[in-house]
């Protein structure tokens, strides 16, 4: 079992621990002290539930209550939070309680955002069970949910008390969703290491063996965790964890009115391409390593083009972008 902890909080005194291992999920009992909660509610969604909340629950030192939700990026809205809230309400849940977030970077959101919410605040603990949410979603405090058809604009930064990743809930996980996460695997290695880089895209995603996976997990959540550590709520270097979001969110919004939507690792990746020819117009980067970028996404799998959308209407979305300051755009960009 890899441990990686996560400090936060005023002076990083408070911290976490992301627990990776094969059936760390029937560990939960033991890798966390559960067992002073008054109440413990389960969110997942209707693709997750069958496959693995009986078995969670059965390891958990008392009952739980659970909500199941529709799954994908087209329920993280209001009515989502509210469900979880009116299950919180009718659990008896009180601020002694835990919610505990079962499914992938849409349950992370707004489960999360749900327990940071409810009467003012209650613990939570993440158990993502997509590629995407194991090594970036699920991990730093982000949570929110979509509205107005922006993406994630209302929100808040709230830690988890632990992540807990089982890479074996990944062999049941849809080639596209598993090709998805290594849109942001590959974001990490190009915002902050070389060898990361190109040791996730030598071989295509489906190639890496369970062992080689689980390292390049754990890498990923290393970056991300040294990231939020330095900068908790993006006031000033976490915000180099936005390359490729800024078009990205907005590719990613238009989807959702289409009968095909892009999932999260997909626009981020149409996004990186976008802005490193922006890093290249600004003579950051050189045009082989522009080059190198579209190969590795490419060969990964991943989208490298927003061709059926129009540019006015990508421009529209990025308008309402929230990490814009005084009405202008703000861009993430690659100077190597």
């Amino acid at each position: 079992m890899q441990k990686i902890i996560v400090h936060h909080g005023q002076n990083l005194s408070k911290q976490y621990t992301i627990h990776i291992g094969s059936k760390a999920i029937d560990q939960i009992g033991s890798l966390y002290d559960i067992s002073g909660y008054s109440k413990i509610l389960i969110v997942t969604d209707e693709n997750v539930a069958p496959l693995l909340l009986d078995r969670l629950q059965s390891t958990l030192p008392t009952p739980a209550s659970s909500v199941i939700l529709l799954a994908g990026e087209t329920s993280k809205h209001t009515e989502s939070v509210a469900k979880i809230w009116q299950a919180m309400h009718q659990a008896g849940c009180d601020r002694k309680s835990l919610v505990i977030n079962l499914g992938g970077g849409v349950i992370g959101d707004i489960g999360g955002f749900a327990a940071s919410t409810y009467m003012r605040g209650i613990d939570f603990l993440n158990i993502p069970t997509t590629l995407l949410a194991q090594m970036d979603a699920n991990i730093g405090g982000k949570t929110g949910f979509n509205f107005a058809g922006i993406k994630n604009i209302i929100g808040s930064f709230s830690q988890p008390i632990g992540v807990v990743i089982d890479p074996d809930t990944l062999s049941t996980l849809p080639d596209r969703e598993f090709v998805s996460g290594f849109g942001e695997i590959i974001k990490h290695g190009l915002i902050a290491d070389k060898a990361h880089f190109e040791k996730a895209t030598v071989k295509k995603p489906r190639e890496f063996t369970t062992a080689e996976l689980k390292d390049i997990i754990a890498t990923s959540c290393r970056i991300k965790a040294s990231v939020v550590e330095s900068d908790e709520t993006e006031q000033n270097n976490r915000k180099i964890l936005n390359f490729g979001h800024t078009i990205g969110h907005a590719v990613e919004a238009l989807s959702l009115d289409t009968p095909n939507p892009l999932l999260h690792g997909e626009a981020v990746s149409i996004g990186m391409m976008a802005e490193a020819h922006i890093s290249g117009l600004q003579q950051l980067l050189t045009e082989s390593d522009v080059m190198l970028i579209k190969q590795a996404l490419i060969g990964a799998g991943l989208p490298a083009s927003a061709n059926d959308y129009k540019l006015a209407d990508i421009q529209n979305k990025m308008l309402s972008d929230k990490k814009n300051e005084h009405g202008r755009l703000q861009f993430t960009l690659l100077e190597s």
